[in-house]
Parts: C-alpha cells; sequence; structure tokens
C-alpha cells in the first residue's frame, strides 16, 4: 500500500539533495545547451540516482559505514575528484576556454556517447553517492514494507523533476551562452561549488 507521507518525505529530502550544483549538474548544462538527447540526459540522471538510492536502501550504505576504512578511502578519493574538477573549471573559467562561435554551443554528440558519458558522470560522482547512498539509501533502509518504497519513490521523484527542470532551463537559455562572459561566469561557479563541495566533505569526515 502507498505511504503518502513516506511519499513526502522521501520527496522533500530529494529535493533538498539534488537542488545543489554539482559536477553532474554541471554537465548536464552544458549538454542541456546544445538541446541533444534531453530525455535521455534526464532518464539516465534519474536511473542512476535510483540505482544508487536502491544500492544504499539494500545495505550497501551500511556495508560502507561496518568498514571505515573503505568509507574513508571512498570519501577522500571524492574529495580529490571533487578538486581536480574545480581546478577544470576555474582554469576554463580564467582561460575562458568555452564559448560558442556562433554555431552550435556544443559539439553533435551521438546517442551512444551522450549516454555512456551521462552514466560514466553520474556513476562516478562522489557527491551523488554521499546523497543517494549513505543519505537517503540508509534512511530508507531504516523503513519498512510500503514505507520503505514510498520514501524511495519519493526521493527519485524528486531527482527526475530536478533534472527535467534543468535541461529544459538551460535549453531555454541557451542563447545566453553564445558569448564568452557567461561561461565564463557559469565555469567560475562550478569551481566554486567543487571546492565548496570538497570542503564540506572534508570538514565533515575530520570531526
Amino acid at each position: 500500500m502507498f505511504d503518502t507521507s513516506a511519499f513526502t518525505e522521501g520527496l522533500l529530502l530529494g529535493a533538498g539533495l539534488f537542488t545543489s550544483v554539482g559536477p553532474k549538474d554541471a554537465f548536464v548544462i552544458r549538454r542541456s545547451l546544445g538541446g541533444q538527447h534531453l530525455p535521455l540526459i534526464v532518464a539516465v540522471c534519474a536511473g542512476s540516482d535510483a540505482l544508487l538510492i536502491a544500492l544504499g536502501a539494500g545495505g550497501f550504505s551500511a556495508l560502507l559505514t561496518r568498514h571505515p576504512l573503505l568509507l574513508s578511502v571512498a570519501l577522500w578519493g571524492g574529495i580529490g575528484y571533487l578538486v581536480c574538477h574545480g581546478l577544470l573549471a576555474l582554469r576554463a573559467a580564467v582561460a575562458g576556454q568555452h564559448h560558442a562561435g556562433g554555431g552550435d554551443v556544443l559539439p553533435r554528440n551521438t546517442f551512444l556517447q551522450t549516454l555512456i558519458a551521462t552514466a560514466v558522470v553520474s556513476l562516478l560522482n562522489p557527491y551523488a553517492w554521499v546523497d543517494t547512498v549513505l543519505v537517503v539509501g540508509s534512511i530508507a533502509a531504516s523503513k519498512s514494507g510500503d514505507a520503505r518504497w514510498s520514501f524511495m519513490l519519493g526521493a527519485i521523484a524528486a531527482s527526475f523533476v530536478w533534472f527535467s527542470g534543468l535541461t529544459n532551463f538551460s535549453h531555454a537559455f541557451r542563447r545566453l551562452f553564445t558569448r564568452a562572459m557567461a561561461w565564463r561566469a557559469l565555469d567560475a561557479f562550478v569551481a566554486l561549488m567543487m571546492f565548496g563541495m570538497a570542503a564540506h566533505l572534508a570538514t565533515a569526515r575530520l570531526q
């Protein structure tokens, strides 16, 4: 039986977690500007979140917490990933590497290229693992029966709504990114977000 209260709880938690701009969101914004394979991008992003939530609810989050060394390696690896991503975005912002020259904003990508690239940035994103497996998954695992599935569906719905809105919003404002300054601002914002997330994870780990 569907548990409305648990669904709402999962929806609100997912909305709070997924609406912060991370590596996957920056990727979605850039790909959405070109207007290519938008439904595919949404499906893979939300589907990867659903998979990671299911892993966490299925006991993977408990496995990580029972092995502090494994969790520590995963978190510090994730911090390193975020820092590297931030440095690349900062370099792009300073050098003005991302800009449109009057044609397409981005090179054309095939369906398969988009599928693989989206899956990689979704499943290898450490912050997504923290949000979905350790936070959402562990809370879902603490619930039982219908409440667990309803909670998971709520969180997955939040992911789907977020990425649907992000792709359409980004594509609607694609003309803005015919200017190099807009790309510099986006890259600078992404760099700040990556460094902020890395600092947050590091601070929480050291406490």
